[in-house]
């Protein structure tokens, strides 16, 4: 089947430019995105440059406060602990509606082989892509764009956490494989009542790894 390819704008690629950024630590926690030295650093417009930290600010990935310049967040242990209990509200009420329906997650099973790609590539940031697209595409199969919104919303952070796994190697890439392969299958199956068991021991082992990191480090935020 013939992939259809999304057009990138301007906007999108001043995105993903800034969140690989993020990601791979280039900017550190607290550190501020100011418009005019973003449009400046990517040769576009300031208002191309707005809309896409706005859009990162969207999701989570970036922070502001009113009348404030857009920065990088620091996320504490209890930031992580909420992050985790609101995925695990939307996720689980996601792969088990899709069970319950008989629902096939095409984007899901992509996703697995895109991951199983980028272990064999060891290739973190498509590592981290990949994780990302396997739990958004049982939220997004929902088709309500309210739900997709409330996740949007959250989805940064939860980028922002995978990377914190893959950086200090908190959660082999091959025991995430296998667990995602779980929730899948369950999915596939039919059998909601797994799903959810499988989604909830894969979110709770993540949102454990990371805070026994901020403990034995002695930081207590994400950094």
């Amino acid at each position: 089947m013939r992939e259809v390819l999304r057009p990138v704008t301007m906007v999108d690629a001043v995105c993903d430019a800034i969140r690989e950024r993020i990601l791979t630590g280039q900017l550190d926690p607290e550190e501020v995105l100011y418009e005019q030295a973003t449009a400046e650093l990517y040769g576009v417009a300031r208002p191309t440059a707005k809309a896409a930290i706005d859009r990162l600010v969207n999701t989570g990935l970036l922070r502001r406060s009113a009348n404030k310049s857009a920065r990088v967040p620091r996320l504490t242990e209890e930031d992580v602990h909420d992050l985790y209990f609101s995925r695990l509200v939307i996720e689980s009420m996601a792969v088990s509606h899709l069970a319950t329906q008989g629902l096939q997650p095409e984007k899901a099973k992509k996703a697995l082989r895109e991951f199983d790609l980028a272990v064999k590539e060891q290739s973190a940031q498509g590592i981290i892509r990949s994780d990302i697209a396997f739990h958004y595409a049982f939220v997004e199969q929902l088709g309500s764009p309210r739900v997709l919104r409330m996740y949007d919303s959250i989805i940064g952070e939860a980028h922002l956490c995978m990377a914190v796994k893959q950086t200090h190697h908190l959660l082999g890439p091959r025991v995430i494989a296998k667990e995602h392969r779980g929730i899948y299958d369950a999915v596939v199956a039919g059998d909601a009542q797994t799903a959810q068991l499988k989604l909830s021991q894969h979110l709770n082992r993540s949102e454990q790894v990371i805070r026994t990191h901020f403990r034995e480090s002695g930081t207590s935020t994400l950094s």
